[in-house]
């Protein structure tokens, strides 16, 4: 085994790690050397959540995590919101379902009319003010 290598980007993150016998750093990949335990210590530490980097003397260093962006939780939030309907989506066609068989409805008029609510508030949700950083509306008690 050679020396340990790691490359990293010009913002100082480390990208991919390299043995100078084992695996060189293909040419013109910028690389700082490192030791067997500052890479094992890299490795932990992205193993528990943190980033790796390289610091102005090139020295290795774990960082925290970067905060999600807005498009991030903006995503989360949707996910969020999808599957808050796609859990309803059962009521919603078992209830019309029941309308057109006619013998009755496992839920009143005044409930349906409260999912359906519901269903409308998760989908008017990314007009929210503050979206992303918005709470999904709460069910009706019969949704949960």
């Amino acid at each position: 085994m050679g020396k340990k290598l790691a490359a990293y980007n010009d913002q100082g993150a480390i990208v991919a790690f390299y043995d100078t016998i084992d695996s060189p750093a293909p040419e013109g990949v910028t690389v700082a050397e490192i030791t067997l335990e500052q890479w094992l210590f890299l490795l932990d530490g992205q193993a528990n959540g943190k980033r790796m980097a390289v610091d102005a003397s090139l020295a290795p260093v774990l960082l925290d995590p970067l905060p999600p962006t807005r498009t991030e939780l903006a995503d989360s939030k949707r996910a969020q919101r999808d599957s808050a309907l796609k859990a309803t989506d059962w009521l919603v066609s078992r209830h019309q379902d029941e309308k057109l068989i006619g013998n009755g409805t496992s839920l009143t008029a005044e409930q349906f009319t409260a999912l359906l609510k519901y269903r409308q508030a998760l989908r008017d949700l990314a007009d929210a003010i503050g979206w992303p950083n918005v709470e999904l509306p709460v069910a009706p008690d019969f949704v949960t």
